[in-house]
């Protein structure tokens, strides 16, 4: 998912996840501090972080909706798909 950087406040146990740069001047990847897990990815230039929904700890929380899904021909059978609300290109 996706969200603006302004704002963005890291609440959990570990704090902000430890960054590395995984394309030098183009993308760094953050882990948890804790146990290695990726978490979290931003773009050097864009206002937007990455965060895997799966190190959220949210439960129903109606203000996080995910409007669409990456590599959904990669996605295991098991997990529901997101459902895309993107509009479509004209």
């Amino acid at each position: 998912m996706s969200f603006p950087m302004q704002g963005l406040r890291w609440t959990g146990e570990g704090g902000e996840p430890r960054w590395y740069d995984t394309f030098a001047g183009k993308t760094t990847r953050g882990f948890c501090t804790t146990c290695g897990s990726s978490v979290a990815a931003i773009d050097y230039g864009v206002d937007l972080i990455g965060i895997n929904m799966s190190a959220l700890d949210v439960q129903d929380d109606p203000r996080l909706v995910p409007v669409n899904q990456s590599f959904r021909g990669d996605a295991v059978p098991w997990l529901p798909q997101v459902p895309d609300t993107q509009p479509a290109a004209a």
